[in-house]
Protein backbone atom coordinates (compact mmCIF):
# COMPACT_ATOMS: atom_id res chain seq x y z
CA UNK A 1 0.00 0.00 0.00
CA UNK A 2 2.89 2.64 0.26
CA UNK A 3 3.48 2.03 -2.87
CA UNK A 4 0.33 3.71 -3.94
CA UNK A 5 0.84 7.06 -1.96
CA UNK A 6 4.22 6.93 -3.93
CA UNK A 7 2.90 6.58 -7.31
CA UNK A 8 0.17 9.28 -6.36
CA UNK A 9 3.11 11.29 -5.67
CA UNK A 10 4.08 10.63 -9.19
CA UNK A 11 0.79 11.18 -10.42
CA UNK A 12 0.42 15.07 -9.05
CA UNK A 13 3.70 15.94 -10.43
CA UNK A 14 3.33 14.11 -14.41
CA UNK A 15 1.98 15.76 -17.40
CA UNK A 16 2.13 14.50 -20.74
CA UNK A 17 5.09 16.47 -21.70
CA UNK A 18 7.43 14.78 -19.23
CA UNK A 19 6.13 11.36 -19.40
CA UNK A 20 10.16 10.13 -20.06
CA UNK A 21 11.16 12.29 -17.15
CA UNK A 22 8.54 10.77 -15.13
CA UNK A 23 9.44 7.01 -15.68
CA UNK A 24 13.08 7.56 -14.55
CA UNK A 25 11.19 9.26 -11.36
CA UNK A 26 9.43 6.34 -10.92
CA UNK A 27 12.73 4.13 -11.06
CA UNK A 28 14.17 5.60 -8.42
CA UNK A 29 11.04 5.39 -6.24
CA UNK A 30 10.99 1.69 -6.89
CA UNK A 31 14.06 1.91 -5.48
CA UNK A 32 13.36 3.33 -2.61
CA UNK A 33 10.47 1.19 -2.03
CA UNK A 34 12.78 -1.51 -1.50
CA UNK A 35 14.65 -0.08 1.29
CA UNK A 36 11.80 0.95 3.33
CA UNK A 37 8.16 2.37 3.19
CA UNK A 38 7.20 5.97 2.14
CA UNK A 39 6.26 8.15 4.50
CA UNK A 40 2.63 7.86 6.86
CA UNK A 41 1.19 9.84 9.48
CA UNK A 42 3.61 8.64 12.10
CA UNK A 43 5.35 11.64 12.91
CA UNK A 44 4.77 12.53 16.59
CA UNK A 45 6.21 15.83 16.70
CA UNK A 46 4.02 18.79 16.49
CA UNK A 47 7.02 20.24 14.04
CA UNK A 48 6.94 17.48 11.46
CA UNK A 49 5.02 17.66 9.07
CA UNK A 50 3.58 14.86 6.37
CA UNK A 51 3.36 15.72 3.11
CA UNK A 52 1.59 12.32 1.79
CA UNK A 53 -0.58 12.46 -0.16
CA UNK A 54 -2.34 10.82 2.26
CA UNK A 55 -2.62 14.66 4.18
CA UNK A 56 -5.81 16.61 3.86
CA UNK A 57 -4.02 19.66 4.56
CA UNK A 58 -1.70 19.60 1.37
CA UNK A 59 0.73 22.13 0.51
CA UNK A 60 4.19 21.05 -0.32
CA UNK A 61 5.02 23.78 -2.49
CA UNK A 62 3.65 26.55 0.29
CA UNK A 63 5.44 25.68 3.66
CA UNK A 64 4.88 22.15 3.98
CA UNK A 65 2.15 20.37 4.87
CA UNK A 66 -0.35 20.12 7.94
CA UNK A 67 -0.23 23.11 10.36
CA UNK A 68 2.41 23.32 13.44
CA UNK A 69 -0.09 26.26 14.88
CA UNK A 70 -4.21 26.28 15.09
CA UNK A 71 -3.37 29.52 13.59
CA UNK A 72 -1.64 28.26 10.52
CA UNK A 73 -4.57 25.40 9.91
CA UNK A 74 -6.67 28.17 9.55
CA UNK A 75 -4.85 30.38 7.31
CA UNK A 76 -4.73 27.07 4.95
CA UNK A 77 -8.52 27.06 5.14
CA UNK A 78 -9.51 30.18 4.32
CA UNK A 79 -6.74 29.91 1.73
CA UNK A 80 -9.13 26.74 0.98
CA UNK A 81 -6.28 24.82 -1.50
CA UNK A 82 -6.46 22.34 -2.67
CA UNK A 83 -10.35 23.63 -2.88
CA UNK A 84 -11.52 21.36 -0.37
CA UNK A 85 -10.25 22.16 3.08
CA UNK A 86 -13.27 24.43 3.75
CA UNK A 87 -16.30 22.00 3.00
CA UNK A 88 -13.96 19.08 4.80
CA UNK A 89 -13.04 20.94 8.05
CA UNK A 90 -16.97 22.14 8.10
CA UNK A 91 -18.00 18.42 7.62
CA UNK A 92 -16.05 17.66 11.21
CA UNK A 93 -17.66 21.01 13.12
CA UNK A 94 -15.28 23.59 12.22
CA UNK A 95 -17.37 25.77 10.10
CA UNK A 96 -16.06 29.46 9.20
CA UNK A 97 -18.04 31.05 12.19
CA UNK A 98 -15.60 29.02 14.45
CA UNK A 99 -12.40 29.95 12.53
CA UNK A 100 -11.18 32.79 14.85
CA UNK A 101 -12.23 30.77 17.96
CA UNK A 102 -10.26 27.71 16.26
CA UNK A 103 -7.21 30.24 15.93
CA UNK A 104 -7.29 31.82 19.42
CA UNK A 105 -7.98 29.26 21.33
CA UNK A 106 -7.91 25.42 20.11
CA UNK A 107 -5.19 23.73 22.75
CA UNK A 108 -2.14 21.51 22.12
CA UNK A 109 -2.59 17.98 23.26
CA UNK A 110 -1.64 14.32 22.18
CA UNK A 111 -3.30 11.68 20.47
CA UNK A 112 -1.85 8.28 21.82
CA UNK A 113 -1.23 4.99 20.29
CA UNK A 114 -4.33 3.50 21.75
CA UNK A 115 -6.66 5.83 20.31
CA UNK A 116 -7.15 8.17 23.19
CA UNK A 117 -6.61 12.38 22.97
CA UNK A 118 -5.25 13.86 26.31
CA UNK A 119 -5.20 17.76 26.89
CA UNK A 120 -3.53 19.58 29.88
CA UNK A 121 -3.54 15.92 31.55
CA UNK A 122 -7.13 14.97 30.86
CA UNK A 123 -8.25 12.19 28.57
CA UNK A 124 -10.82 14.56 26.24
CA UNK A 125 -11.26 11.68 23.37
CA UNK A 126 -11.76 7.96 23.49
CA UNK A 127 -11.38 5.67 20.48
CA UNK A 128 -10.20 8.49 17.68
CA UNK A 129 -10.85 7.78 14.12
CA UNK A 130 -9.49 10.41 11.28
CA UNK A 131 -9.89 10.42 7.36
CA UNK A 132 -6.88 11.15 4.64
CA UNK A 133 -6.57 10.84 0.95
CA UNK A 134 -5.55 7.67 0.53
CA UNK A 135 -7.08 4.37 0.29
CA UNK A 136 -5.33 2.04 2.41
CA UNK A 137 -6.57 -1.88 2.56
CA UNK A 138 -7.56 -1.35 5.86
CA UNK A 139 -9.32 2.19 5.22
CA UNK A 140 -13.39 2.77 4.15
CA UNK A 141 -14.52 5.25 2.01
CA UNK A 142 -16.01 8.47 3.28
CA UNK A 143 -18.08 11.38 1.11
CA UNK A 144 -17.64 14.58 1.91
CA UNK A 145 -18.99 17.18 -0.53
CA UNK A 146 -17.93 16.31 -4.17
CA UNK A 147 -14.76 14.58 -2.45
CA UNK A 148 -14.01 11.26 -1.25
CA UNK A 149 -11.93 10.50 1.65
CA UNK A 150 -10.53 7.21 3.70
CA UNK A 151 -11.82 6.39 7.19
CA UNK A 152 -9.25 4.97 9.55
CA UNK A 153 -9.34 3.58 13.41
CA UNK A 154 -6.79 5.18 15.33
CA UNK A 155 -5.07 1.23 15.25
CA UNK A 156 -4.19 2.20 11.96
CA UNK A 157 -4.04 5.93 11.76
CA UNK A 158 -1.69 6.24 14.70
CA UNK A 159 0.15 3.10 13.58
CA UNK A 160 1.79 2.56 17.25
CA UNK A 161 3.11 6.23 18.02
CA UNK A 162 1.27 9.28 19.80
CA UNK A 163 0.88 12.33 17.99
CA UNK A 164 0.34 15.80 18.15
CA UNK A 165 -3.23 17.46 17.76
CA UNK A 166 -5.20 20.38 18.10
CA UNK A 167 -8.30 20.73 20.01
CA UNK A 168 -11.19 23.05 20.48
CA UNK A 169 -13.47 22.52 23.28
CA UNK A 170 -17.06 24.08 23.24
CA UNK A 171 -18.00 26.15 26.39
CA UNK A 172 -18.31 23.19 28.81
CA UNK A 173 -15.12 21.96 27.97
CA UNK A 174 -16.22 19.07 25.44
CA UNK A 175 -13.59 18.50 23.08
CA UNK A 176 -15.69 19.79 19.55
CA UNK A 177 -12.93 19.77 16.72
CA UNK A 178 -9.54 17.73 16.64
CA UNK A 179 -7.50 18.04 14.28
CA UNK A 180 -3.57 16.30 13.36
CA UNK A 181 -0.60 18.74 13.40
CA UNK A 182 1.55 16.81 10.97
CA UNK A 183 -1.15 16.31 8.41
CA UNK A 184 -3.77 18.31 8.91
CA UNK A 185 -6.09 15.30 8.96
CA UNK A 186 -9.39 16.38 10.95
CA UNK A 187 -10.83 13.30 13.01
CA UNK A 188 -13.18 12.35 16.05
CA UNK A 189 -14.09 10.02 18.17
CA UNK A 190 -15.74 9.09 21.80
CA UNK A 191 -15.64 12.27 23.27
CA UNK A 192 -15.81 12.73 26.87
CA UNK A 193 -18.89 14.78 28.16
CA UNK A 194 -17.67 17.50 30.51
CA UNK A 195 -20.21 20.35 31.96
CA UNK A 196 -20.75 21.71 35.55
CA UNK A 197 -24.06 23.19 37.22
CA UNK A 198 -25.02 24.40 40.19
CA UNK A 199 -27.91 22.18 41.20
CA UNK A 200 -29.41 24.31 44.47
CA UNK A 201 -28.59 26.37 46.85
CA UNK A 202 -29.18 25.40 49.86
CA UNK A 203 -30.16 27.53 53.12
CA UNK A 204 -30.67 26.19 56.85
CA UNK A 205 -31.76 28.48 59.48
CA UNK A 206 -29.51 27.82 62.35
CA UNK A 207 -30.81 27.63 65.41
CA UNK A 208 -30.70 29.81 68.21
CA UNK A 209 -28.99 32.81 66.00
CA UNK A 210 -31.58 35.15 64.55
CA UNK A 211 -31.49 35.88 61.16
CA UNK A 212 -29.05 33.42 60.87
CA UNK A 213 -28.60 30.20 57.97
CA UNK A 214 -26.28 28.18 56.87
CA UNK A 215 -25.48 27.74 53.28
CA UNK A 216 -24.25 24.81 50.95
CA UNK A 217 -24.45 23.85 47.20
CA UNK A 218 -25.08 21.51 45.18
CA UNK A 219 -22.66 21.21 42.16
CA UNK A 220 -23.05 18.77 39.56
CA UNK A 221 -19.29 17.81 38.02
CA UNK A 222 -19.07 16.16 34.79
CA UNK A 223 -16.38 15.08 32.48
CA UNK A 224 -13.01 17.01 32.97
CA UNK A 225 -14.80 19.50 34.71
CA UNK A 226 -12.64 20.39 37.79
CA UNK A 227 -13.71 22.64 40.65
CA UNK A 228 -11.10 25.51 41.80
CA UNK A 229 -13.68 27.49 44.26
CA UNK A 230 -16.75 28.38 45.41
CA UNK A 231 -17.63 31.50 45.95
CA UNK A 232 -20.75 32.83 48.06
CA UNK A 233 -21.48 36.44 47.87
CA UNK A 234 -24.05 38.13 50.34
CA UNK A 235 -25.88 41.03 49.70
CA UNK A 236 -24.16 43.39 52.63
CA UNK A 237 -20.97 43.21 50.60
CA UNK A 238 -19.79 39.86 52.17
CA UNK A 239 -18.19 37.49 50.31
CA UNK A 240 -16.93 33.99 51.42
CA UNK A 241 -14.60 31.36 49.32
CA UNK A 242 -14.66 27.29 49.99
CA UNK A 243 -12.89 24.61 48.15
CA UNK A 244 -16.39 22.41 47.12
CA UNK A 245 -19.92 22.98 47.43
CA UNK A 246 -20.20 21.10 50.83
CA UNK A 247 -18.42 23.07 53.03
CA UNK A 248 -20.93 25.01 55.03
CA UNK A 249 -21.27 28.90 54.98
CA UNK A 250 -22.96 30.60 58.53
CA UNK A 251 -24.32 34.02 57.25
CA UNK A 252 -26.49 36.63 59.18
CA UNK A 253 -28.25 39.12 58.10
CA UNK A 254 -29.27 42.58 59.54
CA UNK A 255 -32.01 43.67 56.83
CA UNK A 256 -33.80 41.79 54.08
CA UNK A 257 -31.20 40.58 51.37
CA UNK A 258 -29.80 37.62 49.12
CA UNK A 259 -27.32 35.00 48.85
CA UNK A 260 -25.76 33.67 45.99
CA UNK A 261 -23.11 31.74 44.45
CA UNK A 262 -21.18 30.74 42.03
CA UNK A 263 -19.06 27.56 40.65
CA UNK A 264 -15.54 28.29 39.50
CA UNK A 265 -14.86 25.12 37.27
CA UNK A 266 -11.82 24.70 35.62
CA UNK A 267 -12.39 23.37 31.74
CA UNK A 268 -9.47 20.99 30.07
CA UNK A 269 -8.61 23.69 27.44
CA UNK A 270 -7.37 25.94 30.71
CA UNK A 271 -10.47 28.19 31.10
CA UNK A 272 -12.07 28.97 34.06
CA UNK A 273 -15.85 29.00 33.94
CA UNK A 274 -18.04 30.33 36.25
CA UNK A 275 -21.48 28.80 36.64
CA UNK A 276 -24.30 30.52 38.26
CA UNK A 277 -28.01 31.13 37.92
CA UNK A 278 -31.26 31.46 39.04
CA UNK A 279 -31.41 28.37 40.86
CA UNK A 280 -27.75 29.57 42.66
CA UNK A 281 -29.33 32.55 43.97
CA UNK A 282 -31.48 32.85 47.32
CA UNK A 283 -34.00 35.62 48.83
CA UNK A 284 -34.42 36.13 51.96
CA UNK A 285 -36.45 38.18 53.65
CA UNK A 286 -35.61 39.23 57.49
CA UNK A 287 -37.58 40.47 60.10
CA UNK A 288 -35.64 42.91 62.33
CA UNK A 289 -37.55 44.00 65.42
CA UNK A 290 -38.30 47.51 66.30
CA UNK A 291 -39.72 49.06 69.32
CA UNK A 292 -39.76 52.45 71.26
CA UNK A 293 -41.55 54.32 74.24
CA UNK A 294 -42.38 56.93 72.33
CA UNK A 295 -44.01 59.24 75.42
CA UNK A 296 -45.56 58.60 78.67
CA UNK A 297 -48.52 61.02 78.62
CA UNK A 298 -49.65 62.20 81.97
CA UNK A 299 -53.53 63.57 81.82
CA UNK A 300 -55.05 65.16 85.10
CA UNK A 301 -58.22 63.04 86.22
CA UNK A 302 -59.46 65.27 89.38
CA UNK A 303 -60.10 69.09 89.69
CA UNK A 304 -57.56 68.70 92.70
CA UNK A 305 -55.53 67.83 90.31
CA UNK A 306 -54.04 64.81 92.73
CA UNK A 307 -55.32 62.45 90.55
CA UNK A 308 -53.46 61.25 87.19
CA UNK A 309 -53.14 59.08 84.57
CA UNK A 310 -49.99 57.74 82.80
CA UNK A 311 -50.25 56.26 79.41
CA UNK A 312 -47.74 54.51 77.55
CA UNK A 313 -47.38 55.83 74.01
CA UNK A 314 -45.06 52.78 72.29
CA UNK A 315 -44.14 52.32 68.51
CA UNK A 316 -43.00 48.53 67.61
CA UNK A 317 -42.42 46.45 64.08
CA UNK A 318 -41.65 42.80 64.46
CA UNK A 319 -42.54 43.11 68.28
CA UNK A 320 -45.22 42.50 70.60
CA UNK A 321 -45.61 44.98 73.48
CA UNK A 322 -45.65 42.41 76.66
CA UNK A 323 -46.36 44.66 79.61
CA UNK A 324 -45.29 48.05 81.17
CA UNK A 325 -43.55 48.49 84.70
CA UNK A 326 -44.69 50.90 86.57
CA UNK A 327 -42.44 53.11 89.10
CA UNK A 328 -43.65 56.41 91.37
CA UNK A 329 -41.67 58.14 93.71
CA UNK A 330 -39.32 55.00 94.32
CA UNK A 331 -41.89 52.17 94.23
CA UNK A 332 -42.47 49.68 91.35
CA UNK A 333 -45.65 47.86 90.15
CA UNK A 334 -44.45 45.08 87.59
CA UNK A 335 -46.29 43.70 84.77
CA UNK A 336 -49.02 46.27 83.97
CA UNK A 337 -51.28 45.27 80.65
CA UNK A 338 -54.18 47.45 81.64
CA UNK A 339 -55.43 49.11 78.22
CA UNK A 340 -57.47 51.87 76.90
CA UNK A 341 -59.59 52.01 74.29
CA UNK A 342 -56.70 52.27 71.44
CA UNK A 343 -54.71 49.52 73.17
CA UNK A 344 -52.14 51.63 75.42
CA UNK A 345 -51.24 50.58 78.92
CA UNK A 346 -52.20 52.73 81.79
CA UNK A 347 -51.79 53.28 85.11
CA UNK A 348 -53.58 55.43 87.71
CA UNK A 349 -52.25 57.28 90.21
CA UNK A 350 -53.46 59.62 93.08
CA UNK A 351 -50.88 61.93 95.10
CA UNK A 352 -51.45 64.04 98.18
CA UNK A 353 -52.18 67.28 98.34
CA UNK A 354 -48.69 68.51 98.73
CA UNK A 355 -47.59 71.05 95.91
CA UNK A 356 -45.00 68.13 95.39
CA UNK A 357 -43.46 67.28 92.18
CA UNK A 358 -43.69 63.34 91.03
CA UNK A 359 -41.82 61.62 88.66
CA UNK A 360 -43.10 58.07 87.12
CA UNK A 361 -41.21 55.52 84.82
CA UNK A 362 -42.59 53.45 83.00
CA UNK A 363 -40.37 50.25 81.53
CA UNK A 364 -42.37 48.95 79.03
CA UNK A 365 -41.24 45.38 77.94
CA UNK A 366 -41.95 44.21 74.09
CA UNK A 367 -41.62 40.44 73.40
CA UNK A 368 -39.18 39.71 70.45
CA UNK A 369 -40.25 35.80 69.57
CA UNK A 370 -39.34 34.23 73.04
CA UNK A 371 -36.91 37.60 73.89
CA UNK A 372 -37.87 40.27 76.32
CA UNK A 373 -36.43 43.66 75.39
CA UNK A 374 -37.14 47.08 77.36
CA UNK A 375 -37.39 50.36 76.49
CA UNK A 376 -38.06 52.97 78.96
CA UNK A 377 -39.50 56.91 79.30
CA UNK A 378 -40.95 59.27 81.93
CA UNK A 379 -43.35 62.10 82.87
CA UNK A 380 -43.37 64.26 85.92
CA UNK A 381 -46.45 65.75 87.68
CA UNK A 382 -46.69 68.64 90.07
CA UNK A 383 -49.88 67.52 92.81
CA UNK A 384 -51.79 70.86 93.75
CA UNK A 385 -50.91 72.19 97.63
CA UNK A 386 -53.87 71.70 99.19
CA UNK A 387 -54.72 75.27 101.54
CA UNK A 388 -53.91 75.21 104.73
CA UNK A 389 -53.73 77.90 107.62
CA UNK A 390 -51.51 80.82 107.71
CA UNK A 391 -50.91 81.68 110.79
CA UNK A 392 -47.85 80.43 112.35
CA UNK A 393 -47.52 77.41 114.00
CA UNK A 394 -51.11 76.55 113.53
CA UNK A 395 -50.41 75.16 109.57
CA UNK A 396 -51.89 71.86 110.48
CA UNK A 397 -55.32 73.34 111.05
CA UNK A 398 -57.92 74.19 108.16
CA UNK A 399 -57.97 78.08 107.41
CA UNK A 400 -61.63 78.16 108.95
CA UNK A 401 -60.55 76.37 111.95
CA UNK A 402 -61.45 78.23 115.24
CA UNK A 403 -57.68 77.42 116.01
CA UNK A 404 -56.74 79.52 112.81
CA UNK A 405 -57.49 82.98 113.96
CA UNK A 406 -55.61 86.10 114.12
CA UNK A 407 -55.54 88.24 117.13
CA UNK A 408 -58.22 91.00 117.67
CA UNK A 409 -56.24 93.79 119.36
CA UNK A 410 -55.96 96.46 117.48
CA UNK A 411 -52.18 96.59 116.44
CA UNK A 412 -51.39 93.05 117.88
CA UNK A 413 -53.40 91.89 113.99
CA UNK A 414 -49.87 89.76 113.16
CA UNK A 415 -50.17 87.55 116.20
CA UNK A 416 -52.11 84.16 116.75
CA UNK A 417 -55.27 84.79 118.63
CA UNK A 418 -53.83 82.54 121.27
CA UNK A 419 -50.84 84.08 121.61
CA UNK A 420 -50.03 85.40 125.35
CA UNK A 421 -49.51 88.77 123.61
CA UNK A 422 -52.66 88.99 122.30
CA UNK A 423 -54.46 91.06 124.98
CA UNK A 424 -56.29 94.45 125.39
CA UNK A 425 -53.97 97.27 128.12
CA UNK A 426 -55.31 96.97 131.28
CA UNK A 427 -57.58 100.50 132.58
CA UNK A 428 -55.49 102.84 135.15
CA UNK A 429 -57.61 103.03 138.24
CA UNK A 430 -57.34 105.69 141.08
CA UNK A 431 -54.84 105.91 143.80
CA UNK A 432 -56.85 104.21 146.92
CA UNK A 433 -54.46 106.12 149.79
CA UNK A 434 -56.50 107.09 152.73
CA UNK A 435 -56.25 111.00 152.13
CA UNK A 436 -57.11 110.00 148.72
CA UNK A 437 -60.38 108.32 150.06
CA UNK A 438 -61.06 110.77 152.29
CA UNK A 439 -60.41 113.52 149.51
CA UNK A 440 -62.92 111.27 147.34
CA UNK A 441 -65.58 110.84 150.08
CA UNK A 442 -65.75 115.06 150.98
CA UNK A 443 -65.46 115.76 147.48
CA UNK A 444 -68.42 113.66 146.43
CA UNK A 445 -70.34 115.06 149.65
CA UNK A 446 -69.67 118.17 148.31
CA UNK A 447 -71.07 117.65 144.45
CA UNK A 448 -74.39 115.94 146.16
CA UNK A 449 -74.92 118.78 148.62
CA UNK A 450 -74.69 121.41 145.46
CA UNK A 451 -76.63 119.04 143.60
CA UNK A 452 -79.02 118.77 146.47
CA UNK A 453 -79.77 122.81 146.68
CA UNK A 454 -79.87 123.15 143.35
CA UNK A 455 -83.16 121.12 142.64
CA UNK A 456 -84.48 122.38 146.11
CA UNK A 457 -84.26 126.23 144.67
CA UNK A 458 -86.52 125.24 141.52
CA UNK A 459 -89.20 123.74 143.36
CA UNK A 460 -89.65 126.91 145.40
CA UNK A 461 -89.82 129.19 142.18
CA UNK A 462 -92.12 127.09 141.21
Amino acid sequence: MHTINIFERVRRVVTKKNILVSGVFVLALAGAISLGHATKQSTSAASSRDCSVNSVDYKPNNGGCGAQTPAELIADIRQNDPGDLQATYSHFGLTADKYDRFANEAVQGVAKADGTVWVNGQKVMENMWSIGRTKFWYSQDYQIGGTKFYKSNHTQVLQGKDHDVMVLFDENGTAEVAVLNACGNAGNGDKIPTSAACKQLNMTPVQGKKNTYSFTTDVEVKGNAQIQKVVYTFSDGTVVEKTNGNEAVEHTFAKSGTAKVEIHVKLPNGKIKVIKGDNCVKQITVKIPAYACEMLVATVLNDKKTQFRFTVKTRQENATLKDVDFTADGTTTNGVVTKDAQGNIYKDYTFAEDGKTHKVVAKVNFDLEGEVASKTCEATVTSTQAPVCEVPGKEMFPPNAPECAWCPVPGKEKLPKDSPDCKEAPVELPKTGMGNVIGLFAGTSLAGAAAHRVVTSRRRRS
